[in-house]
């Protein structure tokens, strides 16, 4: 049985929450894409409609600096039979930035993050996974209004947020009825009726916190306690209202996302998912690794690493993510780590398409390199056949014959 809700962490649980859902879709799914480069989530779509899913995705014409990139994901998409429209309102004034996905009628995600590989692991960002037919239905509708470029009344008992129908008023009545603390991350906390609202919180004795970016400078009233995350760049938009309530989504807290873009947030008061959100904070806050950061997930290794152990004992710890697994992460040690099916490998894939010494990966201090041994199906980098050797970077992805999929990260 499903939770009802659940909380993706950027970086960390990476595309395989999304990657899931659309390889058990039954019937549908609906898609808005900003920016998006991550292969293993294309590829994951494509899949689901070779085997006939209705796939719609809204892509953003206007995502700055990726206008290009947008126009060959539109084309890529038609090629392979999905649905695609770019929102016929969408502007530089009026961006249509939501990051949605509804899986069917009862699964819906909504992200403060962009399917991208900087997104995906070098950015701190969160989603909600929710299982939940009516709030599917919702997103779905505000789906349908802007495919079709009609006129969209949000429920206004819903707890999601849409810019730029009901954003303002749900946010302020929220930081209004904070009684013990508000906490934010968001890099453009910037509209002035806001910034009001938390300096009169702030003197009536309750603590404003906020984390922002290091490439933002601090604009805020002295009244409102003010971090950078340096672990991290900071792409996540989130208010923790007495660490009881949360607002997650891609709604910065400034006048363009609060009154004229296409934004979507939803508010969370589930128990475990404000647990989690709140250790994440408080170590972003003190700027430390919180205890809870991957603790769904196992390194594998000759070594038997911990994630903390790995990230601690070299500044660049790297580990290979499975598409497959997702509890199974192969940290990359010193020297070499072997691929194959023989059961000496560091990495062993028991397939009858991989070889029994099938490629190696050789690391000296911060360096990756990738090298196939003559492998008689393949080792493919980011798409492309391997022949000798190549470095390997962090967001890479590593094909093993037409096996295994993995991706490169840093720790």
């Amino acid at each position: 049985m499903h939770q009802k809700i659940s909380l993706i962490v950027q970086p960390g649980d990476s595309f395989f929450p999304i990657v899931r859902a659309i390889d058990r879709a039954d019937r549908s799914i609906n898609l808005t894409v900003f920016r998006m480069d991550d292969p293993i989530i294309q590829r994951a779509l494509i899949e689901a409609r070779q085997r006939g899913i209705r796939i719609r995705v809204l892509i953003s014409s206007n995502a700055r600096g990726w206008e290009e990139k947008n126009r060959k994901l539109l084309k890529d998409a038609n090629e392979a039979g999905i649905w695609t429209k770019e929102p016929a309102g969408d502007s530089k004034h009026a961006r249509y930035h939501y990051k949605m996905m509804t899986v069917d009628d009862d699964e819906s995600f909504v992200f403060t993050f962009n399917p991208t590989r900087e997104n995906l692991h070098y950015t701190r960002d969160f989603g909600v996974e929710i299982y939940n037919p009516t709030i599917t239905a919702e997103i779905n509708r505000l789906f349908d209004a802007d495919w079709n470029d009609v006129s969209f009344n949000p429920d206004n008992h819903s707890p999601l947020l849409v810019s730029p129908f009901n954003s303002r008023k749900k946010m302020t009545y929220l930081l209004e009825s904070a009684k013990t603390s508000i906490d934010i991350a968001d890099a453009k906390l910037e509209d002035p009726a806001i910034v009001r609202l938390l300096v009169d919180k702030a003197r009536e004795g309750i603590p404003v916190r906020v984390l922002g970016d290091e490439g933002h400078d601090n604009t805020l009233p002295s009244e409102i306690e003010f971090r950078t995350t340096p672990r991290y760049k900071l792409h996540a938009k989130c208010v923790i209202v007495d660490g009881a309530l949360a607002v997650i989504g891609s709604m910065n807290l400034r006048t363009e996302s609060l009154d004229r873009r296409r934004e979507l947030s939803v508010a969370v008061t589930d128990s475990e998912v404000l647990g989690r959100l709140n250790a994440v904070f408080e170590s972003d806050w003190a700027h430390k690794a919180p205890l809870s950061d991957n603790t769904a997930t196992q390194l594998v290794s000759a070594f038997r690493f911990s994630v903390s152990e790995v990230a601690e004992s070299s500044p660049s710890g790297f580990v290979l993510l499975s598409r497959t697994n997702a509890l199974t992460r192969h940290a990359i040690r010193e020297g070499l780590t072997t691929i194959g099916r023989a059961q000496e490998n560091d990495i062993v894939i028991n397939d009858a398409l991989v070889s029994r010494y099938h490629a190696r990966i050789t690391r000296h201090t911060g360096d990756c390199k990738i090298t196939d041994l003559e492998s008689g199906n393949g080792t493919f980098l980011n798409g492309d056949r391997l022949t000798g050797t190549r470095a390997m970077r962090p967001g890479d992805v590593l094909r093993i014959a037409e096996s295994e999929e993995f991706r490169l990260m840093e720790l």
